[in-house]
């Protein structure tokens, strides 16, 4: 079972497909009350072309927890993800952030910046507190621990919860999005009752290279009820990245 030292923590993180020399990385950053397994589906599908990693982030198991909600924000989930990606040795990667992890993953642009990062896939959230939508519901932690990979996780502590939650209240990252300098995709839900549909068309009118995709039978969640179509529309948006970046090599 892999872990990683990070930040002072012993974090759980989970990496399946071709050596990283040998394939294109992607590195998928999970929600408030997600882990590293809600991604399983898609890394099983994408990773006999792609090396696919996720860090399941401090606060969910089998990662550790602190235990007071002021160690949890959206800034050090990206600190986190930051040292991850620098200790693995990625270059390049495609980051997918899903939820909140789409915070986490603009946040990782603006305090460590583009050298790791060749693209951006942003999936059903907002760039700040403004396009709120609807409350989350706390986690269930009476709920028994799903297996994937044939470990056990379980949803955020509520430590994790109630830092998560002060920190999506607060976290506005919409003044840095005109200085994105990698090639972004938008991939929101039509019918999100958490996240609208506005948040993305904001987002991809003030970022400068963006693509918005919508997912019109979606909700919060498009990479799980239109999963073969998420799964199109990422391989052709980097492998569209691939070409542009191959055509200017070539000048």
């Amino acid at each position: 079972m892999p872990f990683s030292r990070i930040n002072g923590l012993r974090l759980f993180y989970h990496e399946q497909g071709p050596d990283v020399s040998d394939a294109p990385t992607i590195v998928f950053v999970h929600g408030t009350q997600g882990n590293a397994s809600l991604w399983a589906g898609l890394i099983d599908k994408l990773s006999d072309r792609f090396h696919c990693a996720a860090l399941n982030h401090r606060g969910r198991a089998p990662s550790e927890s602190p235990d007071y909600p002021s160690r949890y924000s959206i800034e050090q989930f990206a600190d986190d993800q930051a040292a991850f990606i620098e200790q693995r040795g990625y270059r390049n990667v495609t980051m997918i952030g899903w939820s909140l992890g789409v915070r986490t993953t603009l946040a990782y642009l603006d305090r460590h910046g583009s050298e790791r990062a060749g693209q951006a896939i942003l999936v059903a959230g907002p760039p700040s507190p403004n396009f709120g939508g609807q409350p989350l519901t706390p986690p269930d932690q009476d709920a028994p621990p799903r297996e994937v990979w044939g470990q056990q996780f379980r949803a955020s502590t509520e430590a994790c919860w109630e830092g998560s939650q002060r920190s999506r209240a607060t976290c506005d990252l919409e003044s840095t999005l005109a200085g994105i300098e990698i090639p972004v995709a938008l991939f929101p839900g039509r019918h999100d009752p958490i996240c609208p549909h506005a948040a993305a068309e904001f987002m991809a009118r003030e970022i400068p290279d963006a693509t918005l995709v919508t997912f019109e039978e979606s909700g919060h969640a498009p990479l799980v009820t239109e999963s073969e179509r998420f799964i199109d529309e990422t391989v052709a948006f980097i492998e569209r990245c691939e070409a542009s970046r191959r055509a200017l090599a070539s000048y």
